[in-house]
């Protein structure tokens, strides 16, 4: 799979890629024509749906990549926008990534709210049950994937950028002070396995393991706020100090102010107000939480 605003999937590469019969492009969108050609430039839709119909013609399977912010949430979730993707244009999977403000002039204000995000929660298993659409969230996905995979935990997930460098995650734009940067280890001697055993990504395992990987059931941590850069964001903060770990960019910077301001600390606790006690209701089984705590909405 690949990520791609698939402009240059023409007649010819997509029958190529249907011989291939081993690769699905996840198309990003932002909503229809408006919306996407705001943030893509002017004709990336139309692009976009001839794509869509030559993937479609060769037997590619594709699905949808989409950046939920506050302007766009509720589109990207409502009944005509799954309709047009994923009934007539044929996309297979959706994969929803919330903005988050690092890279390139990050803004705190193009976040999706707390509410909204509640509200995401609630609508994305809504449509899982009742639409039988296979998407996810990335954030509030957090309990399908037993919470936060970076810095090689499990499976062994992390990110190397196309300059060498190692970071724990995607989102995570830091990179260890010493064991940074996959050409620098093997010019010295040393391998991949040096990165992963690096201070940075050792002690965000070790915040893992303390928040509920080696926590009995009725202490695991929320894990409808499973990102430690996103949703745990002062803890994070005290790992990259203890580690000395550096900003890959001036956006990576930027979001450590956002963090000694306030600013996310207070998103994460009103965010926490809402999932908390549909956390200890639904997952937990405490039946003294908050009654009125559901993982779905009517009318999904």
């Amino acid at each position: 799979m690949a990520y791609t605003n698939a402009t240059l999937i023409n007649k010819d590469v997509a029958k190529k890629l249907g011989e291939l019969g081993n690769f699905t492009p996840a198309i990003s969108v932002e909503g229809f024509e408006k919306e996407t050609d705001d943030r893509r430039g002017e004709g990336t839709f139309k692009k976009i749906m001839e794509a869509m119909d030559n993937l479609k013609e060769n037997g590619v399977p594709f699905g949808i990549s989409v950046t939920p912010t506050r302007y766009n949430a509720e589109l990207l979730l409502s009944d005509e926008f799954l309709d047009f993707y994923f009934n007539k244009k044929g996309a297979m999977y959706g994969w929803y990534f919330q903005y988050m403000p690092i890279g390139r002039k990050p803004d705190f204000n193009l976040m999706v709210t707390p509410e909204q995000r509640y509200k995401m929660l609630q609508r994305i298993w809504g449509v899982v049950k009742e639409k039988k659409i296979f998407i996810a969230d990335f954030w509030n996905s957090g309990t399908a994937s037993d919470g936060c995979m970076a810095a090689a935990r499990g499976g062994g997930y992390f990110y190397i950028m196309w300059d060498g460098t190692i970071t724990p995650c995607v989102f995570v734009p830091f990179k260890d002070k010493e064991y940074g940067n996959l050409y620098k280890l093997y010019e010295s001697g040393k391998t991949i396995t040096d990165a992963i055993k690096s201070p940075l990504f050792t002690r965000i395992r070790e915040w893992q393991d303390n928040y509920w990987i080696k926590q009995p059931k009725h202490k695991c941590g929320n894990l409808l706020v499973p990102c430690a850069i996103r949703d745990n964001s002062e803890e994070f903060y005290r790992i990259v100090k203890e580690t000395e770990a550096v900003p890959t960019d001036p956006g990576a910077e930027e979001y450590l102010k956002m963090i000694e301001e306030g600013k996310m600390p207070e998103y994460n606790r009103k965010y926490r107000e809402y999932t908390d006690p549909l956390w200890e209701k639904e997952y937990l089984g405490n039946h003294s939480a908050d009654e009125d705590a559901s993982l779905f909405t009517q009318g999904n």
